[in-house]
């Protein structure tokens, strides 16, 4: 089956966009212009019968927004429907075009990066740092698993941190090799044992270049797979 009864919605939905005078100039062109290449990647799409489903309700859903253009004058409403409707659009191409599989290596990527932060960070920054990342680590997670776009930005939260966890330790790892004694204490000045602490000398720096490169492949991923959230 194609898509022809979406893209008919799009079109009226394009053209209630002109109509509105409540919204400006160039959001209307922001919206259109993106409604244009949403309607282009739909002209490929074959929608198989498991799908057919969800391909109506989006249908619907663009019916009943294209009424609410007619009949609401609030403005930070309509736009924010319009936006909305606009993600609904892509996120249901992935699932059309059978690419939700980017939600499952996003996911993955997400999991390590959260894991390695969590274990390397009290190191050098304490606890605090960590606990105050839990929350939204777990409540991105639960998101992300729902495909909501809050779900996505927590989870993403993530990674500016845990690449500065990640410099932390190659840059410990590249002072340790000049000086071994003193990257020792520094570690059992944090509160952990000698022998823990000569142990992670090596182990560290190791697991932080791995945080790195979860924390670029999570970004990559995320990236990729954005538009897979509503």
């Amino acid at each position: 089956m194609n898509a022809n009864l979406v893209m008919v919605t799009m079109k009226q939905l394009k053209s209630e966009i002109n109509k509105m005078k409540s919204i400006k100039n160039t959001k209307k062109q922001k919206y259109t212009s993106q409604i244009d290449k949403i309607y282009n990647n739909y002209k490929k799409v074959e929608i198989s019968e498991d799908m057919k489903k969800q391909y109506n309700q989006l249908n619907s859903k663009g019916t009943e927004l294209i009424k609410e253009l007619k009949i609401s004058k609030d403005k930070h409403k309509l736009e924010t429907s319009i936006e909305v409707y606009i993600r609904y659009l892509k996120a249901s191409l992935f699932d059309f075009e059978g690419k939700t599989n980017y939600l499952r290596k996003y996911i993955t990527s997400f999991l390590f990066c959260a894991i390695l932060f969590l274990a390397l960070s009290p190191q050098f920054y304490g606890f605090i740092l960590p606990v105050l990342f839990f929350l939204p680590i777990y409540l991105g997670l639960r998101g992300v698993k729902k495909r909501s776009i809050s779900g996505f930005y927590m989870t993403m939260s993530l990674i500016p941190v845990a690449i500065m966890t990640s410099f932390t330790w190659i840059r410990y790892g590249i002072n340790a090799k000049i000086d071994p004694t003193g990257a020792v204490k520094a570690i059992v000045d944090s509160g952990v044992g000698q022998g823990v602490a000569e142990k992670l000398v090596y182990i560290g720096p190791l697991f932080g270049c791995i945080l790195l490169v979860f924390a670029a492949l999570q970004l990559y991923r995320g990236y990729k797979s954005k538009d897979l959230f509503i």
